[in-house]
């Protein structure tokens, strides 16, 4: 017998979102109560940048999303993945620098060159 699929707008995913903030349950116990999947709560928490946060952030954020109503729903989609975006952005660069750190020290330690230099042949 197969499940029908519950859509929630953004108002209700807040909601559920506080809900389970605040419930002290754990995800998978909170998530089964909806009937959800199991990673539905987490990719929602996402979507609105509350992965990890204190529920003072959270409320924060839920204020900022209730002054604004009448953002459309591809407005806060929009919104939510540009800030997806700069984090994945920030991670790229740290790993970026890492990289270069470790190419630094090899080349130091080991006494080689292993960036090409310009002009060389190839």
């Amino acid at each position: 017998m197969e499940q029908e699929t519950r859509r929630y707008n953004d108002a209700e995913k807040l909601q559920i979102i506080e809900e389970y903030m605040n419930s002290g349950e754990s995800m998978e116990t909170f998530q089964g109560k909806y009937g959800m999947g199991h990673c539905t709560l987490s990719r929602w928490m996402t979507k609105f940048g509350l992965s990890n946060t204190s529920q003072k952030q959270f409320n924060e954020m839920k204020k900022a999303v209730e002054r604004a109503p009448e953002k459309s729903q591809r407005e806060l989609t929009l919104e939510a993945k540009v800030a997806q975006l700069e984090k994945e952005l920030k991670e790229e660069k740290l790993k970026s620098l890492a990289f270069s750190t470790m190419i630094d020290v090899a080349e130091e330690e080991l006494g080689i060159d292993i960036r090409k230099k310009a002009g060389a042949k190839q």
